[in-house]
């Protein structure tokens, strides 16, 4: 099995360092939700070669150039979450919904009717889209008896090359180790020398882990889009990603021996992430049209190179029962201790500068090709009577890298990331993601439908180590009108799959990961006005 994290990801390098690591890099590259306006959801998203929708802008900018009129859209929208966990002896569920905003913006498109070079119209498009939503709210938990939350702490101090004393991990770990350390969770054996846990496996532990994630990625993009003899159609778009991404992570862990006097009863973790960052990318694409009724588009969009932001606060509570009472042979030691960030860096005389982090992503590249069958086509718009679309898409996902935004990194940084990116490597893959969708059209009423496969980003090794299929299926249903330069679409889109989530990485196995059945429900509207 290829380690998803090898030795040198466990390591806690620079105190900076907020270890980020491969689902990490996944989460602002693998969007699952089909995005769109309302019409294109319903056709499963795909609109390489089809054209004529401000989709266009963030899928194939050559299909603005179908446009020959002006337009203002808006589209707005739900998304229903749901998951279904299984970890070790329970299932768990969860679920969050959350208003949205899907893509809406301006596109302004005039004839170039005294020209000489054959362009019969220019289109240029303002929008913004909801690329991902991270909005959700899950728990799982179950026995546990191969390994404890804590030990991730131990690995982060022993692969340091640091002496586990107070003001070590103080200093160099504010986020985590250091609060278990000082609520005697994390004690050194007197003997050896050596980083132990009180929540030791023996004790059959209970654990539980639960989180609240928010936010999304919106992406902003500036497009033009050009008309050649109505053959040829080509565009680019210049995309800015914006990301917003709160986590807030709840661990606990108990004694499930029942004993009252073996130094540990229970532990409960929480950390607060906040993630920000901006970036840019471009997405060209080109449409030929040997004759009206048949389209095929091309379409490559770069790697978002993105600039992000880690702010992390994180406290412990600790109920250790006798332990500090035998430790100082004092009857008035507490039996409870609670230690936050603020805590910490009191103690260490930091500030909490030490917890915000700053470096860049690169996302994946994507290529993508199409063809489109339009039902009798003529001069008349309003006379065609159906269309069927398909779409390839090839998405590189072991092109997503990490690095530092300093100017001139560390070289514990420059080994830290070259190693997160050699993991990426092993256990991702190039993906093929498969969208279908067609319209009937009856005057001024539509009836669409889609279908959107997205292929598993994880390599074979990867999928067969933890018996996952990582794929995602998105069938599609919606309806539309138009007339008299008013137009309405209303869909939706019922998203599932499997995937999994992985609680903490251990350098050593076994490590615990829970299965994930999800399904997203999404409701989509789109208004516009032709001017």
């Amino acid at each position: 099995m290829k380690r998803f994290f090898i030795a040198a990801i466990a390591m806690c390098l620079l105190q900076q360092l907020n270890a980020q690591d491969i689902f990490d890099a996944l989460r602002y590259s693998y969007q699952p939700v089909t995005t769109g306006s309302a019409r294109i959801q319903a056709i499963g998203g795909a609109n390489i070669s089809l054209g004529g929708d401000i989709s266009s802008a963030f899928i194939n900018p050559a299909g603005l150039a179908q446009f020959k009129t002006n337009e203002i859209v808006f589209s707005p929208g739900v998304n229903l979450n749901s998951d279904k966990m299984f970890y070790n002896d329970k299932t768990t569920k969860g679920s969050k919904n959350k208003f949205n905003i899907g893509t809406s913006g301006i596109i302004l498109s005039w004839g170039n009717r005294y020209s000489n070079n054959n362009i019969n119209s220019t289109t240029l498009s303002f929008a913004i889209n909801r690329t991902a939503n991270f909005n959700s709210a899950f728990s799982y938990g179950g026995t546990n008896m191969n390994s404890s939350y804590s030990w991730k702490w131990i690995e982060e101090i022993d692969n340091s090359s640091l002496a586990p004393t107070i003001d070590n991990v103080r200093e160099k770990f504010p986020l985590g180790a250091s609060q278990a350390y000082e609520a005697y969770i994390l004690d050194i054996d007197s003997i050896t020398g050596q980083l132990y846990s009180h929540a030791s496996t023996d004790k059959n532990l209970n654990q539980q882990f639960a989180y609240q994630t928010a936010g999304g990625m919106t992406e902003a993009a500036l497009s033009m889009a050009w008309n050649r003899n109505d053959k040829f159609l080509y565009g680019v778009t210049i995309g800015i990603p914006i990301i917003n991404y709160e986590r807030r992570t709840t661990v606990t862990e108990k004694d499930g021996t029942g004993n009252t006097d073996n130094d540990f009863d229970s532990f409960i973790f929480t950390e607060h992430l906040k993630t920000t960052g901006i970036g840019f990318n471009a997405k060209l694409g080109a449409i030929f049209k040997p004759v009206e009724y048949f389209r095929i588009g091309l379409t490559f969009h770069t790697p978002s190179v993105i600039t992000l932001k880690d702010v992390t606060d994180a406290s412990i509570t600790s109920n250790i029962e006798n332990l500090s009472k035998k430790l100082w042979n004092n009857p008035d030691k507490p039996t409870s201790y609670t230690y936050n960030t603020y805590d910490i860096n009191s103690l260490s005389d930091i500030n909490s500068s030490n917890n915000i982090y700053n470096y860049q992503l690169n996302t994946p590249w994507k290529l993508g090709a199409s063809v489109s069958y339009v039902f009798r086509e003529i001069n008349d718009v309003a006379k065609q009577k159906a269309f069927i679309t398909g779409d390839l898409e090839l998405v590189n996902y072991k092109a997503m890298s990490f690095s530092s935004s300093e100017n001139v990194p560390s070289s514990g940084e420059v080994e830290y990331f070259k190693s997160l990116n050699t993991s990426i490597d092993d256990n991702y893959k190039m993906a093929l993601n498969v969208k279908i969708g067609g319209e009937l059209k009856f005057k001024t009423w539509m009836l669409r439908a889609g279908f959107n496969y997205m292929g598993s980003p994880y390599n074979k090794d990867f999928l067969k180590s933890y018996d996952i299929k990582g794929w995602r299926m998105t069938p599609s249903i919606g309806i539309g009108y138009r007339d008299k330069g008013i137009f309405a679409d209303l869909t939706y889109a019922h998203g599932f799959g499997r995937n999994l989530h992985i609680p903490y990485t251990l350098s050593r196995d076994p490590y615990p990961y829970a299965k994930n059945n999800y399904f997203n429900g999404q409701i989509a509207a789109t208004v516009g006005f032709k001017f």
